[in-house]
């Protein structure tokens, strides 16, 4: 089952113009996750999907923005664990370093080697290169030992992660992560595809934190009602 195609659209990283819904949107996943985390349940959390092109690096990222600029005085880390398609740089308009996850994962590197995006309050750890052997990096020791440095280091930490249906990537971080969050697309995602993606997440005992739908835009909530959440929102 697939979403009307005159429903989709996309948005990349979410600022004052994106519209009012959508921005909304995350807030309200902020606030669950604020929920969630109340004993430290929710810090590390993997945003993945069952296949590629359903917005998993637009969730992921978005994510880690409000979770930064709406904590004062919290620390928030984004790690791009995509090592085949690594989308995180480019959805921040950063440089894609050649030295990144990959490096530290295969030991080439001593330190993992972050960057701190100013204007979002927020670091990020990009993919690095990529290597003929992201599962095994992934599944690693020194993966294990970074999640649990980082841990200590920062308040969240949100890693963007393959596809659940595609490769076993996700499926290895289980133990290292407090939980999943399963993004889908409007028009892209299908029924079966997201069935299969929480079967195999569930099989392996993983805690689903919940599910994302991206790519709606409904013109009766933004035309009817977004003016007045907007008067709501601003007090006027």
């Amino acid at each position: 089952m697939k979403l009307k195609k005159k429903a989709v659209v996309e948005f990349g990283v979410v600022d004052d113009n994106t519209p009012f819904a959508i921005r909304e949107a995350y807030r309200a996943l902020y606030t669950n996750i604020l929920y969630l985390n109340i004993e430290d349940k929710c810090k590390k959390i993997a945003v993945t999907s069952a296949v590629s092109g359903e917005g998993k690096t637009s969730v992921s990222t978005n994510l880690a923005i409000t979770l930064a600029m709406n904590l004062e005085g919290k620390r928030v880390l984004l790690i791009d664990a995509d090592m085949r398609q690594p989308t995180v740089a480019k959805m921040l308009s950063i440089e894609q370093k050649r030295h990144g996850l990959s490096e530290y994962l295969a030991g080439i590197d001593d330190d993992p080697n972050f960057d701190y995006i100013p204007q979002y309050k927020l670091m990020v750890l990009t993919s690095g290169s990529r290597n003929v052997n992201p599962t095994k990096l992934i599944g690693s020791e020194r993966m294990k030992k970074l999640i649990e440095a980082c841990e200590e280091e920062f308040d969240y930490v949100i890693i963007d992660t393959p596809p659940v249906n595609v490769v076993t990537d996700a499926n290895l971080l289980n133990g290292n992560v407090n939980g999943f969050v399963i993004a889908t697309m409007a028009e892209h995602s299908n029924l079966n595809g997201v069935s299969e993606c929480i079967s195999k997440l569930e099989h392996i005992g993983a805690e689903i934190f919940g599910i994302v739908l991206s790519g709606v835009k409904s013109k009766a909530y933004e035309g009817k009602y977004s003016k007045y959440n907007r008067k709501y929102v601003s007090g006027s």
